[in-house]
């Protein structure tokens, strides 16, 4: 997200606007990976979910098998959320290394004391 060649932070609002440029950056590019994966996910389970129910309502599968559809829904459901929340901590690590990088090199064009060693050279 930040173009750390071009990075010029001479007072703490350009710092401030830095992180704030990250933070809304890498959070937009998430959402637009993730947003249509998991919403897909949810519209294939309630789509799978009501032809369960309409074929168990028209005798087309019995009780017994609807359950065991619906109990492997459930599971893929609570997989789909499980990603979800995979997700969104991947993200939240991703907004501290951008954090921690903004200020790194903020320290580093300010003193030359490279306080983390993981800094990516511009």
């Amino acid at each position: 997200m930040t173009d750390f060649s071009k990075l010029s932070l001479d007072s703490a609002d350009a710092l401030f606007g830095a992180l704030k440029d990250e933070v809304v950056g890498t959070s937009s590019k998430w959402f637009q990976e993730n947003e249509a994966a998991i919403s897909g996910y949810l519209r294939t389970l309630s789509d799978a979910a009501m032809r369960t129910a309409e074929a168990l309502a028209e005798g087309r599968i019995g009780a017994e098998q609807a359950g065991m559809i619906l109990g492997d829904q459930k599971a893929t459901l609570e997989q789909t959320f499980d990603f979800a929340q995979f997700m969104t901590l991947a993200l939240a690590q991703k907004l501290v290394d951008g954090v921690f990088s903004i200020v790194g090199w903020a320290v580093f064009k300010h003193t030359g004391i490279n306080l983390f060693p993981e800094l990516v050279q511009p």
